[in-house]
C-alpha cells in the first residue's frame, strides 16, 4: 500500500483515486469551515488593495436615489413619495443580491475593480448578501438611534 497523497483534484472536488490494490477509493471534499459571525470583506481588488471602497458606495448610493428619485418625479399623486422610497428599496436591494452575486460587484465597485470577498477568496451566497443588505439597512437606523 502507498502512502502517495491523492491527486489536488480529487481531494478538492472530491471523487475517486486508485490505491496500490487498484481499488478505487472516494476521496471526500473537506466542507469550508467558516465562522458565522465574520462578514464578507467590504471589497478588495485582485492585489489586496482597498482604494476606492468609499466613492464606489458612493456612486452605488447616487445610483439608487436616482432610480428612487424618477419614479417620484414620474409617479403623480399623494403617493408619489411613497413610490419614489420604494423604488429606491427595490434598486438597492436588487442591485446589491441579485446582481452582486450574479457578477460579483455592483457598478460602483466595478468602477475601482473591487470584488466583495471572504478572507479565504470565496464569493458569499445570496443569502449572505441578503443578510447583509438587511444588516446596512439596520445600521442607519442604529447610527440615528445613538445621537446625543
Amino acid at each position: 500500500m502507498s502512502n502517495a497523497a491523492p491527486p489536488r483534484h480529487a481531494a478538492r472536488n472530491s471523487g475517486y483515486s486508485r490505491g496500490a490494490d487498484a481499488q478505487p477509493t472516494r476521496i471526500a471534499r473537506e466542507p469550508r469551515r467558516r465562522p458565522t459571525d465574520e462578514f464578507p470583506l467590504t471589497g478588495r481588488t485582485s492585489s489586496g488593495d482597498e482604494t476606492g471602497v468609499i466613492p464606489a458606495f458612493l456612486i452605488d448610493m447616487a445610483l439608487h436615489a436616482a432610480i428612487g428619485a424618477t419614479a417620484w418625479y414620474i409617479a403623480s399623486g399623494t403617493t408619489a413619495v411613497l413610490y419614489g422610497i420604494l423604488a429606491w428599496l427595490g434598486a438597492s436591494f436588487l442591485h446589491r443580491t441579485i446582481v452582486q452575486r450574479l457578477t460579483r460587484t455592483t457598478i460602483g465597485k466595478c468602477s475601482y475593480g473591487l470584488r466583495l470577498r471572504y478572507a479565504d477568496g470565496t464569493y458569499p451566497s445570496t443569502w449572505q448578501l441578503i443578510g447583509q443588505w438587511f444588516r446596512g439597512g439596520w445600521s442607519c437606523f442604529d447610527l440615528f438611534d445613538s445621537a446625543p
